[in-house]
């Protein structure tokens, strides 16, 4: 009996003394690691700021977790124990890999960004993609070329400078884009880099896109323009799907210079090249412009919500075969700021010539308001050389509906000096319908000597007044009430009663009733119901913004 005890109990310490030898070996054992992760794929860091990376390892008691960090671009962000530090604009990849196994590894791509207050100065040409970020302040100096078929990414709130003197002008050419999407609360503006109340007309270029679309100039084989005044960059085509990007809540301030002293060789606040329908505009504003605050020429792309204030030419300029759409525009002008070549509220070529050459400018205008000198001043200055609400000329096919047009000295002329225009508005293609002329010195004009086409005053009258258009003339204070407009604090919308709201519109025509672009929703004429849609976005004296 004790014997098998003692057996027993041998047996057990036996037992025992294998299960602790079995474990010690277990703990012994290495655990391969079969994979690593970092917390991040993407990140950004600013210049001289730091982000860390944790890794996550699989499985995660793994005995050997030695890691080697290496940047593919120390020039761009270093790394060390998973500490990123920006070190210039730029993007690179941060790898993560096994000390033990190098076939293990992990990457995060790092975008450095500028950091705060950062000015950075873009001269040359652009060739790849790039951004530019709100928190950084941008400066052109000279002729700046989105090219390669590079897109320029910009971020909302961004404030981009022209260095005044250096003719800075931003250039995407054909291929290439911007996509500058600015909002309500932050739009992005284009200004001068004078200080508060020293700045002007024409610090600094403006804002040029090429597409393209069709056009009918022919500078370097049929169909292909070559921008004026030395920008030299090609634009046309005979894609008028072809698209240049986004443009929304945009302002261009003080832009407009005169590139050579010969004429037309100007850039205007926002210049449109052959710019397809593709391409999105919409909430853009061009103030104290030193030429045209708008020109297309040619192109398809149809715009919404324009501002133009205080410029120094034409307000709208469409020439070269331009056939979009525009709706909802709006035009303020200052009485004491006109031209040498004469200051018109829309200006219509087909081309410099009259030609009829094709495709044949043939511009769709719908509820646009244009303030002239006189809604916003009882006088005018000695030798001003204000001209008209709607100058449409040289064979050009311009339709404007639903529209508002106030305080010009003349109201609309048909020139027929060149090209065939008075014909065409006869053979009702320029269509002039649910608008009103208010408070013009003489509502309709004619050209003098011996033009193409004669048109007389009572031509334009019977042509404007015929019932068939439901056209309609009106005074001043019909349209502004008591009160003149306040430039710097316009008050944009009608008052209860107004001929704008009580005369109503219609999208009937077939310009419009079938034009996807249009909204048919207003049963007003103008820019402007019971919405102010400037609100917000819009800066009416740029004059005294600090930058």
């Amino acid at each position: 009996m004790k014997k098998f005890k003692f057996n027993i109990s041998m047996l057990a310490l036996i037992l025992m003394s294998s299960l602790f030898v079995v474990s010690s070996c277990k703990k012994d054992e290495n655990v391969a690691l079969t994979g690593i992760t970092l917390n991040k794929a993407n990140t950004s860091v600013a210049i001289g700021a730091t982000d860390m990376l944790s890794v996550v390892f699989t499985p995660s008691d793994a005995t050997n977790q030695e890691l080697t960090w290496k940047s593919d671009d120390a020039s761009i962000a270093t790394v060390a124990d998973g500490v990123v530090t920006g070190v210039a604009l730029g993007e690179t990849n941060i790898i993560a890999t096994s000390t033990l196994d190098t076939t293990l590894k992990a990457i995060c791509t790092v975008t450095v960004t500028p950091s705060s207050g950062q000015v950075i100065t873009i001269s040359g040409d652009i060739t790849a993609d790039q951004k530019w970020y709100a928190v950084a302040r941008y400066k052109l100096s000279g002729f700046v070329y989105v090219k390669n078929n590079a897109t320029l990414t910009i971020e909302a709130g961004t404030i981009i400078q022209g260095i005044s003197g250096t003719k800075a002008a931003l250039m995407i050419e054909r291929g290439s884009k911007i996509m500058a999407q600015g909002t309500a609360l932050k739009p992005i503006v284009f200004t001068s880099d004078k200080p508060v109340g020293s700045r002007h007309s024409g610090d600094w270029g403006g804002l040029v896109l090429l597409g393209k679309a069709k056009t009918n100039k022919h500078d370097n084989g049929t169909g292909v323009g070559i921008a004026e005044g030395g920008i030299g960059s090609e634009y046309g085509g005979s894609d008028d799907d072809d698209n240049s990007g986004v443009l929304q809540y945009v302002r261009i301030e003080f832009p407009g210079i005169a590139l050579t002293s010969t004429a037309n060789s100007e850039i205007n606040g926002l210049t449109l090249y052959a710019v397809g329908r593709g391409t999105t505009i919409d909430h853009i504003q061009v103030s104290y412009s030193g030429d045209d605050s708008f020109e297309w020429f040619g192109g398809s792309v149809n715009c919404k919500y324009l501002v133009c204030i205080r410029g120094l030419d034409d307000e709208y300029d469409t020439d070269n075969g331009y056939s979009g759409t525009c709706q909802f525009l709006l035009g303020i002008r200052d009485a004491d700021i006109s031209d040498q070549s004469g200051s018109n509220g829309f200006e219509s070529d087909n081309d410099a010539e009259g030609s009829l050459l094709t495709p044949t400018s043939h511009p769709i205008f719908c509820n646009v308001t244009l303030y002239g000198p006189l809604a916003s001043s009882a006088t005018l200055p000695v030798g001003h050389l204000f001209k008209r609400a709607m100058h449409i000329r040289r064979s050009s096919q311009l339709c404007s509906y639903n529209s508002v047009f106030v305080g010009w000295p003349t109201g609309l002329l048909l020139d027929g000096t060149l090209g065939n225009t008075p014909t065409k508005a006869d053979d009702n293609i320029v269509q002039i319908e649910n608008c009103i002329l208010g408070g013009m010195t003489a509502n309709y004009g004619e050209t003098s000597g011996t033009p193409n086409v004669a048109y007389t005053i009572a031509q334009t009258q019977s042509y404007f007044e015929n019932p068939s258009r439901n056209n309609a003339t009106a005074s001043l204070t019909d349209i502004l009430g008591a009160n003149l407009l306040s430039i710097t604090s316009p008050s944009l919308l009608p008052a209860v009663g107004n001929i704008v709201l009580t005369s109503g519109a219609s999208f009937t025509n077939t310009n419009l009733s079938g034009n996807a672009f249009i909204d048919k929703t207003p049963n007003y004429r103008g820019a402007f119901g019971t919405t102010d849609w400037t609100s917000g976005w819009c800066n009416f004296d740029p004059q005294n913004t600090n930058y």
